[in-house]
């Protein structure tokens, strides 16, 4: 990881550190099982955790009144990761990829059924949980059809290379975004802030997400396995029509964009793959998507600005939140 983006993380945490110690005692409890295999894949499975990013946002949102954060804080806060590591499952199985995290995904050693298996197990213990707080199910599980939505969307738009970059965004904000956007309104409402500037961090938490989606997304392109941890190249090899390859196609003149189409809209040989990656880094059209990046985190920064807070427990929540911005587009993992 970057320095920059490493130091970023750590103050983003620091006034959270008594809240990201108890989330990570609550996780390590439910990455277990009495049974063998299911504890074995589960263990496994926490090498995934990461940066536990969504969670940070929601303690932080919790103290924009100042006040301390609540078990039901812990909880949800281990919902949100349970839910976002179902993906990560998931995801990996779609996408054929081999690592994450630097380690084999699961169904690389345990075979897809397994994969799809335990993401449901994770699932379905993350709904449980939820109902254990008050109001809660009903969001998570309705933002948990949303990712679900955003994902079906992005399959069914495979192959199509002449997919809009208003398509586009649709489906990260439902696919990425709105985890985040959840993780910070529920902040909000577990920290007892009003409804309206409960919306705000709402948006506040899609412009993120948009924005960390749009970085993952060019890391694809740009990053190294060794650095993200992760298989790289995945998004090209199935043909999925993300922003770099959507700012190339319109780049283009009409002739050498029609002929991109094609080669799009059909399975890509290695020759293909090697041609259209040549051509990404030839146009520049990673730096221009990572300026669209920028350009939401600094919408995320403006909803901020009518958040009433006082006193500096609630000033430092926010300053770490500000800094989220500046991870996401530092971040090489």
């Amino acid at each position: 990881m970057d320095t920059k983006a490493t130091t970023d993380l750590e103050l983003i945490c620091t006034p959270i550190q008594h809240e990201v110690g108890l989330l990570r005692d609550f996780l390590k409890a439910e990455f277990s099982a009495p049974d063998p295999l299911i504890h074995e894949i589960l263990e496994h499975v926490a090498q995934f955790r990461g940066k536990q990013l969504r969670p940070a946002m929601l303690f932080l949102a919790t103290r924009l009144r100042g006040g301390e954060c609540t078990a039901d804080a812990i909880k949800i806060g281990a919902v949100i990761e349970l839910i976002h590591t179902a993906t990560l499952v998931h995801d990996d199985v779609l996408d054929s990829a081999l690592l994450r995290r630097n380690v084999e995904t699961v169904h690389r050693r345990w075979g897809e059924r397994a994969s799809v298996l335990i993401g449901d197990f994770i699932y379905s213990r993350a709904f449980q949980l939820s109902t254990e707080v008050d109001g809660m199910a009903s969001v998570l599980s309705a933002t948990t059809n949303v990712i679900c939505e955003g994902e079906l969307l992005q399959l069914q738009h495979r192959f199509d290379a002449e997919m809009s970059e208003e398509r586009y965004y649709e489906i990260i904000r439902k696919k990425t975004a709105a985890l985040y956007g959840i993780a910070c309104e529920l902040g909000g409402v577990l920290g007892g802030i009003s409804p309206s500037e409960c919306a705000a961090l709402r948006e506040f938490g899609l412009d993120l997400g948009m924005a960390f989606q749009i970085v993952d997304d060019c890391l694809d392109y740009t990053g190294t396995e060794s650095k993200t941890g992760k298989s790289l190249g995945t998004d090209l090899r199935q043909n999925k029509m993300t922003l770099p390859l959507i700012y190339l196609r319109d780049c283009l003149s009409e002739r050498d964009a029609s002929c991109l189409v094609q080669q799009l809209n059909r399975p890509l040989t290695p020759e293909g793959e090697s041609h259209i990656l040549e051509m990404v880094n030839a146009h520049g059209v990673v730096t221009a998507c990572l300026d669209r990046a920028e350009e939401f985190v600094q919408s995320a920064r403006s909803r901020l600005k009518g958040l009433d807070v006082t006193g500096p427990a609630a000033s430092a929540a926010r300053e770490a939140l500000e800094l989220v911005g500046d991870y996401i587009i530092r971040r090489q993992c």
